[in-house]
């Protein structure tokens, strides 16, 4: 059930975790990404911080446009189209996959496999993707654009996050990622945003698997909803004053509601949930990186019962 938060005046926050509420709400028409500076004082404080994060040249990133946004529809309609075509070839080096799935089984080497999967994440807005051969897995290039994630994922942080905004950190890092993903909105997506939920995933995949050499039972099939996560919060505003839930009366428009994805997420959660799957703000990613996570998976499983 819906929480509201209100501080005397100070803020205005809605706070919803439950999976089948946050499934009914992010369609709902007068909740919607604004990012508008409105309300009381804490509201205008977190609205600042998500649109530093979140704007480049004073317009939202593509993946974070309102619900009307005619070029957040298109462009996220074609990458969707563009990506599954790339989860359908897997064109991933074998290298990264090793390392991966490496960990996964043996748990060593974790700097490797989190360059790997860097790589992957990545690998559709690095320079020569589209080609017939597949992009070479440089451990040390990867590793350098994963700090980059690591640096904005620090500066994010509201408030010990503010000594890296208020010096540029995170601009600097984004920036950089930017230039290695061809200045795609999407591109600096993947490794800021996607890259937090592909690390979680890995962890998953690491835990499924047995610490004892002695388990050598036969292949066990790749079952997604194991090793699943969310994005730890959606936020959107309310247009106009509406209701909620077990909130009595009226929330006023502007108040922030803090859909808590993450913490929502349950095994008996709707398939699909972590990606908004049915719903307008659909990651375009969802069947690039299941794909990913059952090759790495499969290799995985080869490794922990061969001799």
């Amino acid at each position: 059930m819906a929480c509201y938060v209100r501080f005397g005046g100070l803020a205005s926050i809605v706070v919803v975790d439950n999976d089948e509420e946050i499934d009914a709400l992010i369609d709902r028409p007068d909740l919607d990404r604004t990012y508008v500076a409105a309300g009381p004082p804490i509201n205008r404080v977190l609205v600042a911080i998500l649109r530093h994060s979140l704007f480049r040249d004073g317009r939202a990133l593509l993946s974070f446009r309102p619900r009307a946004d005619s070029q957040r529809k298109t462009a996220q309609a074609a990458l969707a189209q563009r990506l599954d075509a790339f989860a359908q070839r897997g064109p991933w080096a074998g290298e990264a996959i090793a390392a991966m799935a490496t960990y996964a089984v043996r748990g060593t080497d974790r700097d490797a496999a989190l360059a790997a999967l860097t790589y992957a994440t990545a690998y559709p807005f690095l320079a020569g993707a589209d080609a017939d051969q597949p992009i070479p897995f440089e451990p040390a290039r990867f590793r350098h654009l994963f700090e980059l994630y690591q640096d904005l994922k620090f500066a994010r942080s509201r408030w010990k996050g503010l000594p890296r905004r208020l010096m540029g950190n995170d601009k600097r890092a984004a920036g950089e990622i930017l230039k290695l993903t061809g200045g795609d909105d999407y591109g600096l997506h993947a490794v800021g945003i996607t890259l937090d939920n592909s690390v979680l995933i890995l962890e998953n995949l690491r835990a499924l698997f047995p610490r004892s050499e002695s388990d050598k039972a036969g292949p066990r099939p790749f079952d997604w909803s194991k090793i699943r996560t969310a994005p730890a919060t959606l936020t959107r505003q309310n247009r106009s004053p509406c209701n909620f839930a077990g909130i009595p009366g009226d929330v006023p428009a502007n108040a922030l509601i803090l859909l808590n994805t993450r913490q929502a997420l349950r095994p008996a959660s709707p398939a699909g949930f972590e990606f908004a799957s049915k719903h307008w703000s659909f990651c375009p990613a969802s069947r690039y990186i299941e794909a990913i996570f059952a090759r790495v998976y499969d290799t995985a499983e080869k490794l922990r019962v061969s001799p």
